[in-house]
């Protein structure tokens, strides 16, 4: 339950910054609630899992979000 919680997490997080950067511009709930998001997802899986899966995740966060971001942007 608690990889099912983490990986749903990173998936809200990332589509609130996409419609934080493509829908509503600027600084609003959807960009801070995508980040929150994203820092509780890291933060369970340090809490729950340890070092190791903490920093993959922590990982996955930090290659996963400005990634997309770029080929959302790059595609239109």
């Amino acid at each position: 339950m608690t990889i099912f919680a983490i990986v749903l997490l990173i998936l809200l997080g990332l589509l609130l910054l996409l419609i934080e950067f493509a829908v509503i511009p600027g600084v609003t709930i959807a960009g801070i609630g995508g980040f929150l998001l994203l820092a509780a997802s890291v933060y369970i899986a340090f809490t729950k899992f340890g070092t190791g899966v903490g920093f993959i995740t922590l990982t996955v966060v930090l290659i996963a979000a400005p990634a997309m971001i770029y080929y959302f942007f790059k595609s239109r």
